[in-house]
């Protein structure tokens, strides 16, 4: 791929105007669609009691008491928030915890061991058996009661939905309601967040133990989430680098599943505190300056190293990962299928399992579950990562603009930073000096109509540290062959605190598909890992501890599909 090259420093910030009045433009909001509170049977495991309420008051800057009663703040609030808790769970939880509290004895253990230091167990005890199996079965308090729980199920239902709607402050806190689906069969991550667009939701919360397959849910959610009545809602794959790269099999779909998978999988989560989903180098090949960030390689939830992998392990799990699934979306597309049934756009979330949505300051992070209170267990798990949050651009911060955001794909994810980044493209050419092309089409959008080529433009406003590299990352299938290049269209050692590149991508005459988006980078800054070891003191106890990160922003792709 040939690029013509244009970059200039921008001077000024009139692109992001910051108002919640209609009629001034789209402005960045940030939000975290990926997060648990006390009715996830995970966060409460390890000790966490907050609230969903707690957490809404959190993420709008109030402190709260986390299970080792340390004080937590976050030191910027959050626009917008959706608590996903693991739907699996909602009749156990409200029956053996809040507001039931069975004196039952399958409730006892995992309400006498649920700290920091014993969370373990309840894990291994009712974690594992439950959504771990390919073909769940209910808990054992629910096969002695069944319809007791399925009506405890649908009361934590509606208490979520109450929770969201009571928080819900248009214009100020966007709140939606939402859950996750949560398969994980032998231990291979494949779950979904499912968020709705208002407060017409469906009458259950489609579960993995109900609905086992993605296909389930799907279905489900196309027959009881009807937009004349006002329902829209959206399954958002997370976790997908540790997928094994199972329950995206585009390749032997049929054309009702693409359809239904290409209208609710519009986004995928790139990056949250188990590590990052943006892709893995070939099989056998070093890569420090590409796919190597926050990787973290898991089998059967033991971390692993790439030499522990076969070629053919790796190039499955590889294809798991956000920018190989998108380019497999691609060579679906130019091969048989009638849409691109992966044409997704990209967000960052916490996967936050201790109530604290958007705490991703590396120097304020208090570890994951698994690690608050210890430095020893949160060195344990040094791979983890405080995780991302979503940057959506919209023309207000309500429901309804936030949601045709994500549904339009004109979202991004980060890895913690507040970067400012847009990108589009446009059949004429782009530049910087003229920020408001009216013929432009923003991140997440396509183009349909045959061209030889396509004019790209990328705008990036630094957070608290400059940026020093933008990337753009190109797929294209060329008689059936897909072909990626990964091209740095600026870098700057020195780093700068805002950027403008544009740039002309050409010949584009024999490509049947393609993508592209892009990747700004951060100078290197202290590590969450770095900052805990050092405050103790104790860094020469835990190699690897100290050191430096790369935060970065990717966008959502734009599309050429003709």
């Amino acid at each position: 791929m040939m690029l013509r090259i244009l970059v200039c420093w921008l001077l000024a910030a009139s692109a992001f105007a910051d108002s919640c009045k209609e009629g001034e433009g789209k402005q960045v909001y940030w939000g975290d669609l990926h997060a648990h509170s006390s009715f996830s049977l995970d966060a409460w495991g390890f000790g966490t009691k907050l609230t969903p309420p707690e957490m809404y008051r959190f993420a709008r800057g109030e402190t709260v008491t986390l299970a080792t009663g340390q004080q937590a703040k976050i030191s910027r609030p959050l626009d917008f928030l959706a608590i996903t808790d693991h739907a699996e769970w909602f009749d156990l939880m409200y029956l053996c915890t809040d507001p039931v509290g069975l004196d039952d004895a399958y409730c006892a253990l995992m309400n006498n061991k649920n700290t920091p230091e014993s969370g373990s167990e309840v894990f291994r005890g009712y974690v594992v058996p439950t959504i771990t199996l390919a073909q769940p079965v209910p808990t054992p308090i629910c096969e002695d009661d069944p319809d007791r729980c399925d009506a405890a199920w649908r009361s934590q239902w509606q208490r979520v939905q109450d929770h969201a709607n009571e928080a819900n402050q248009p214009c100020e806190f966007t709140t939606f309601i939402a859950y996750e689906w949560s398969a994980t069969p032998d231990f291979s991550h494949t779950h979904r967040n499912v968020i709705f667009s208002s407060d017409k939701v469906t009458p259950e919360a489609y579960d993995y133990m109900r609905y086992p397959q993605p296909f389930d849910l799907w279905r489900q959610l196309d027959a009881n989430c009807l937009k004349e009545e006002g329902c829209d809602v959206l399954a958002i794959p997370h976790n997908t680098n540790m997928s094994d790269g199972n329950s995206f099999d585009v390749e032997t779909e049929s054309p009702d599943e693409h359809v239904l998978r290409a209208r609710y999988e519009r986004l995928i989560e790139i990056h949250q505190e188990k590590g990052n989903s943006e892709c893995l180098p070939a099989f056998g090949q070093a890569d420090e300056d590409d796919c190597n960030f926050e990787i973290m390689l898991m089998d059967h939830s033991q971390p692993r190293t790439a030499a522990d992998y076969s070629a053919e392990g790796w190039q499955k799990m590889r294809s798991g990962y956000v920018r190989h699934l998108l380019a497999r979306g691609l060579a679906a597309y130019a091969g048989e299928a009638t849409i691109n049934p992966l044409q997704m756009g990209i967000i960052g979330s916490t996967d936050s399992h201790g109530g604290t949505p958007g705490l991703v300051e590396e120097s304020e992070w208090p570890g994951s579950v698994f690690g608050i209170g210890s430095l020893e267990r949160s060195m344990s798990r040094l791979s983890w990562n405080p995780g991302g949050v979503t940057g959506v651009w919209a023309s207000e911060n309500t429901r309804e603009n936030i949601f045709d955001a994500l549904h339009r794909r004109e979202v991004y994810g980060t890895s913690g930073p507040r970067i400012k980044l847009r990108f589009d493209a446009s059949h004429s050419t782009l530049s910087c000096d003229n920020n408001d092309q009216v013929d432009s089409q923003p991140m997440g959008s396509e183009f349909t109509a045959p061209t030889t080529s396509l004019s790209f433009r990328t705008l990036a406003e630094a957070d608290r540290a400059p940026l020093v590299r933008i990337d753009l990352i190109t797929t294209h299938v060329v008689e059936g062959e897909v072909l990626e290049t990964v091209t740095p269209l600026w870098e700057d050692n020195n780093g700068s605190m805002s950027v403008c590149v544009a740039a002309v991508s050409n010949p584009l005459e024999n490509v049947e598909a393609a993508y592209w988006y892009v990747r700004a980078i951060e100078a290197p800054t202290e590590r969450w890992s770095s900052v805990m070891c050092r405050a103790e003191g104790r860094c020469d106890e835990f190699p690897g501890a100290l050191r430096s990160v790369q935060e970065r922003a990717w966008s959502s792709p734009i599309w050429y599909l003709p």
